[in-house]
């Protein structure tokens, strides 16, 4: 059910199964989601594990969920600030953009689980 939600997520961005980054940030999300203090030491804790298991560097993993961040920003900033609920003026970090949708998915979960 958590993999559909991310999807979910992910494709009401427009972020597609194409690009390189996208299982990268998926599992990234799925990290986050276990346990949110990984949030506060990305690096060494979300994009150090995502880069073992596709056997790439850690820099690799958070260019391409930059990347990502990115075309989100350029193709859809209405829906990005709708699921951060807060205006954004700038493109997120990828870090940023990890957290965002974690917030979001613990929010909607929350309401589920009422």
């Amino acid at each position: 059910m958590l993999n559909t939600i991310i999807d979910d997520r992910l494709q009401e961005l427009g972020v597609t199964k194409n690009y390189k980054g996208y299982y990268q940030l998926k599992l990234a999300i799925q990290l986050a989601l276990e346990d949110d203090f990984r949030l506060q030491a990305v690096s060494k804790e979300i994009y150090k594990p995502v880069a073992e298991k596709f056997g790439c560097h850690h820099h690799s993993v958070e260019r391409n969920i930059r990347t990502i961040s990115r075309r989100i920003w350029r193709r859809n900033p209405e829906k990005l600030c709708e699921i951060a609920m807060c205006k954004l003026n700038a493109e997120p970090s990828a870090s940023e953009l990890i957290s965002i949708i974690v917030a979001n998915i613990q929010r909607s979960q929350s309401v589920i689980f009422l």
